[in-house]
């Protein structure tokens, strides 16, 4: 009989790949609560006397039908390195930054040279729009599709995150199209604030299939980064469209939704993304439900210091 998939079995004990996982499950169970008294470090090695297997290519699969390839290339990779110290072998599904904005009806155009994807928008009014997560819909058939068949190779052995929601102002922009939600930000914001309400009820709708099709009670919730939860759901919030608005659309667009996405979360890392970003630090900061702020620099500015930064989040009562 194949794998019931939705029901819950008790928190797994053991991961193949990571022979010290209990312990790890610890660590991160304290980081979580601020109990832990050292750092969390991940390392991650080729084992010994092992030819090393590089891990696929982010989206490798998802868009040929190799999918299968792809997770034994996986269990190669996990089976040919150690993972040491609070790293877990973990992999990625998703069909690209804007897998959310596929489910809500978008198309993704794929850009093998780039590795990347990016959704087609479609929304040309938005009163004649009823955004839904249509379950009939190609992406949706897929991402179930896909969730089973990694969860049948890899339970037990290696960690999946869950594809990436990428919610509030910056789904609009992924259906909508940048320089026209701009424009509506700017001439429509009473129409802006009920489609993000309407965007915020189908992210936690997700949030709570994620929770079923990923079985988050036995398995734990893990994001791209490596960071694990035990217990709970997590997500990753982040709006990379915050870097062209004022703080005044920050806080009349942004810091409610953002509010409503966390509401559903036992923890959140936000993901600041770029120098940009960081005036509206202050705002992302004073939503309780936020635990710690993971920032990426942006291209060029890697070996700028920024300790400042770091001290001000810490300042702020973030990690």
């Amino acid at each position: 009989m194949g794998k019931k998939y939705g029901m819950n079995a008790p928190r797994i004990t053991e991961l193949e790949y990571k022979p010290d996982f209990e312990t790890a499950v610890g660590r991160w169970d304290d980081f979580w609560q601020g109990n832990n008294e050292t750092p969390l470090i991940q390392m991650i090695v080729p084992k010994k006397g092992i030819e090393a297997v590089s891990p696929p290519p982010y989206l490798a699969g998802c868009f040929d039908n190799s999918f299968d390839k792809v997770l034994d290339r996986v269990l190669a990779w996990a089976e040919s390195h150690e993972f040491l110290g609070d790293a877990l072998p973990h992999y990625v599904l998703e069909f690209g930054p804007d897998h959310f904005a596929a489910l809500l009806g978008a198309d993704l155009q794929y850009a093998p040279d780039m590795g990347t994807s990016w959704a087609v928008p479609f929304v040309k009014d938005w009163n004649c729009i009823d955004l839904t997560l249509n379950k009939d819909h190609v992406w949706w058939r897929k991402t179930v599709e896909y969730a089973r068949m990694a969860r049948d190779k890899l339970d037990g052995k290696v960690l999946i995150c869950p594809p990436t929601i990428l919610a509030n102002l910056d789904a609009l922009a992924a259906i909508r199209g940048t320089t026209e939600l701009l424009t509506d930000l700017a001439t429509t914001p009473e129409i802006l604030a009920r489609v993000l309400d309407r965007v915020c009820d189908l992210h936690d709708e997700l949030l709570n299939e994620y929770a079923t099709l990923f079985d988050f009670a036995s398995y734990g919730c893990i994001n791209r980064f490596g960071a694990y939860l035990p217990t709970g759901k997590m997500s990753r919030p982040q709006c990379d469209l915050s870097c062209m608005i004022s703080p005044e659309m920050v806080d009349q667009f942004l810091i409610p939704s953002l509010r409503r996405e966390v509401a559903v979360m036992d923890h959140a890392m936000y993901h600041l993304d770029g120098p940009e970003a960081i005036r509206h630090l202050e705002a992302v900061c004073s939503i309780d439900k936020i635990d710690m702020i993971q920032f990426v620099p942006g291209a060029g500015n890697e070996r700028r210091d920024w300790t400042w930064l770091f001290d001000k989040i810490d300042a702020l009562g973030k990690g």
